[in-house]
């Protein structure tokens, strides 16, 4: 069903925003499961297949922990346990700056390195500014969405692997799941964590989290890791196939059929995010322009400049009128920017649809 032949039945308009996505009603009715006890044995069969699920979807034989958080949950849990003092993190957009204040605010030494909002973080940055000083550890986010910029992670990873002793931290809160991630086949990866409302296309409410064996044995040697975003916690009960605290076990019924899913046809899942993307790339070259730095744009969105100076406010309102909504630009690049995601239930059929109406307004405008 299209969006138009759906919209009278919505009272909310369909989302292309970055988060949270759409969700279709088939994962929208594994919520709806009869609750089990998270101490329960229903709970540990689901705890094991959703692990063995998460290990084969990150391509590792690590641990995958699954934290009922926000993405920002395991990016806490990655500061407050894979940094001993000194991190160095490079800040690109609205939510590397957030990994910066994440360590910050937990007491570690985080030196700031900032790239134009636009640009992605190249490798031979990363070799120079790590020569500069005794750092621990570096956070890297894979894809900012603030900017549409996908910075690349596997030659940022050769370079990180070059000074043994730093650990490398990577926000993949909306790259999992948009792109194939094979995290024991690139150079060391201590902690990747994503977040269950982006290119996993599952309601908010969950962060997984995959981390390497060198990251936990340096948690033995870090204090003051917290409660509930402690790692070595984390990894006890996960041995059992349970969790911590209380778990949102719904979103565990949701999050198993969802891996599942992309895993019965990866090619199909990637492939589908791939070809929004283009679709909306090869759009927005026409009247528009990419923000993005060329050869560096996401898989996961869009982000286009305002180039003909519309109201993005005024377009989101005329889209609301057909049942869809896309995203502002973030921050400073509010009104500036727009951003169209390709993630969640979202079809190419629904996709040109939106461009049209964009098209609509702005030749009316």
């Amino acid at each position: 069903m299209s969006i138009q032949e759906n919209a009278e039945q919505r009272s909310v308009p369909r989302l292309f925003i970055p988060g949270p996505v759409e969700v279709e009603d088939s994962i929208m009715q594994a919520l709806t499961r009869p609750m089990i006890g998270h101490r329960a044995p229903e709970f540990s069969i689901l705890g094991e297949e959703v692990h063995t699920l998460s290990q084969r979807f990150f391509r590792t034989q690590d641990p995958v922990f699954v934290l009922t958080s926000s993405g920002t949950g395991g990016m806490e849990t990655a500061a407050r346990c894979g940094v001993r003092e000194k991190v160095l993190c490079f800040v690109n957009g609205a939510f590397s700056q957030r990994f910066f204040k994440v360590c910050d605010s937990n007491g570690k030494q985080a030196t700031r390195v900032d790239v134009p909002w636009g640009e992605a973080v190249k490798p031979e940055l990363v070799r120079e500014e790590l020569s500069r000083g005794d750092f621990d550890a570096v956070t890297i986010v894979h894809n900012e969405t603030s900017t549409g910029v996908m910075n690349p992670l596997a030659e940022i990873a050769e370079v990180v692997a070059e000074f043994p002793d730093v650990f490398l931290l990577v926000d993949g809160i909306t790259s999992a799941g948009a792109v194939p991630i094979h995290f024991d086949s690139l150079p060391p990866i201590d902690y990747l964590v994503t977040g269950s409302q982006k290119a996993l296309a599952l309601p908010p409410g969950l962060a997984l989290l995959a981390v390497s064996e060198r990251a936990l044995e340096r948690a033995e040697s870090v204090e003051n890791r917290g409660m509930y975003f402690d790692v070595l916690a984390m990894h006890k009960s996960w041995k059992k196939h349970q969790t911590p605290s209380t778990p949102t076990i719904a979103l565990m019924q949701a999050l198993k059929d969802r891996l599942q899913m992309i895993l019965q046809d990866e090619d199909a899942w990637f492939g589908g995010h791939q070809e929004k993307a283009d679709l909306v790339r090869g759009w927005a070259q026409g009247a528009f322009k990419l923000f993005a730095e060329p050869g560096y744009e996401s898989v996961s969105l869009t982000c286009i400049e305002n180039t003909p100076g519309i109201s993005i406010a005024d377009l989101n309102g005329f889209l609301r009128e057909h049942g869809m909504f896309l995203s502002n630009g973030y921050g400073d690049l509010k009104e500036k920017t727009f951003r169209i995601t390709h993630m969640g239930a979202i079809s190419m059929a629904d996709t040109e649809e939106l461009l049209g109406l964009i098209d609509e307004f702005v030749a009316k405008s």
